[in-house]
């Protein structure tokens, strides 16, 4: 409709300066009218030329992005013609796999000619996860506004967004060391419950705390310790990865993130399981260190959700194959928030989702 508009008026224009060259004979009018049936043929042309010549490019965003925090996406609008046009607009999608929520936006950005226009766009995004941000399509509209002309655009960027590494809640470590056993304990004192399993020559890229001093000055050769690591007598926790209509597992995302933020702050050994539906299996992954943590995150990132938030526990229950205390970390109010279980048997342990649960109940309204 805007743009019959336009053609109207334009025809307007045209049919009352031919009335006037009809009665006044005038050159000036006579310019005008040719002017006016050579412009909109040279103005779709350009724009029909233009538009095969644009291409956009996503950049910025940095490397530590969390939720509710803003950040910038940098678009770049890349023009190879001569031609400009100040009425160019990108149609961009952004979509969180994990949690299946998307929004769209229209982005106008002059396209200079020869050049690349650069604009920094913010986004803030409440849920962790891997934000895809795409460029679907460029619409181009001619200078004198008659037509709009639409090219296809599949360049695609990923922005990795974490949970802050807080939670609102206290930790209880006394109820967490209750699921250590006596050599995990040793191991928060400051040692290395780790088994030395073999002594050999130095390679780039072993750790400098297993060189083995004594020895190495005997052979006037670098020699380390090759240690194996117990990890099976580690702090065991389970991820629900069940989600609800309210998105209780982004809260569940940020309760385990923080947890295991303040593990690694006191030095425990711990290892994380969830059930994946992606590979129809359970996942183990120890955690030793920050990076550790952040690519176990981003498998989570490629997940698929279910519905029963009992599921991945019964799932380990079924794997397990040994008795050991689990502290399983779920958005399940049916165990009032909190679920641990020795196999066999069950016990009680607190469960950092519980007050982040009831904190959401509070903000939607519901009991």
């Amino acid at each position: 409709m805007k743009y019959a508009w336009h053609v109207f008026k334009y025809i307007l224009v045209f049919v009352i300066n031919l009335l006037i060259l009809l009665f006044v004979h005038s050159y000036f009018n006579f310019i005008v009218m040719i002017l006016m049936i050579v412009l909109p043929v040279v103005s779709i042309v350009c724009t029909f030329v233009l538009s095969r010549h644009l291409t956009v490019k996503f950049g910025g965003g940095g490397q530590n992005l969390t939720v509710d925090s803003p950040f910038l996406v940098s678009v770049v609008l890349d023009n190879s013609s001569i031609i400009p046009n100040m009425n160019t607009e990108i149609e961009i999608s952004m979509e969180n796999n994990l949690f299946h929520t998307n929004g769209r936006h229209t982005l106008c950005i002059p396209a200079y000619s020869r050049s690349a226009n650069v604009v920094d766009y913010q986004i803030a995004q409440s849920y962790v996860g891997a934000l895809e941000v795409k460029a679907d399509r460029i619409c181009v509209t001619d200078w004198l506004g008659f037509v709009r002309i639409k090219s296809k655009c599949n360049s695609v960027k990923e922005y990795k967004v974490f949970p802050s590494g807080t939670v609102d809640v206290e930790a209880d470590m006394t109820a967490v060391s209750h699921g250590m056993n006596e050599a995990e304990e040793s191991r928060k004192k400051g040692h290395d419950f780790s088994e030395v399993v073999d002594v050999r020559e130095y390679q780039p890229g072993d750790k400098l705390q297993n060189i083995h001093w004594k020895l190495s000055a005997k052979k006037d050769v670098l020699m380390v310790k090759d240690r194996e690591s117990m990890s099976s007598s580690q702090l065991m926790i389970l991820v629900e990865l069940a989600d609800d209509e309210t998105h209780i597992l982004n809260d569940v995302l940020k309760s385990a993130y923080g947890m295991a933020v303040s593990l690694l702050d006191e030095q425990l050994p711990f290892t994380f399981y969830y059930w994946s539906g992606v590979q129809g299996d359970i996942v183990r992954t120890s955690i030793d260190s920050r990076d550790d943590l952040a690519e176990w995150m981003e498998k989570i990132f490629y997940e698929q959700a279910y519905a029963d938030f009992g599921y991945g526990l019964s799932m380990l229950e079924k794997n397990l194959d040994s008795d050991r205390r689990i502290i399983v970390v779920s958005g399940d109010m049916r165990a009032d928030g909190n679920v641990v279980f020795t196999y066999g048997s069950c016990e009680r342990i607190h469960n950092w989702v519980e007050s982040l649960v009831e904190k959401r109940k509070l903000k939607t309204g519901k009991r």
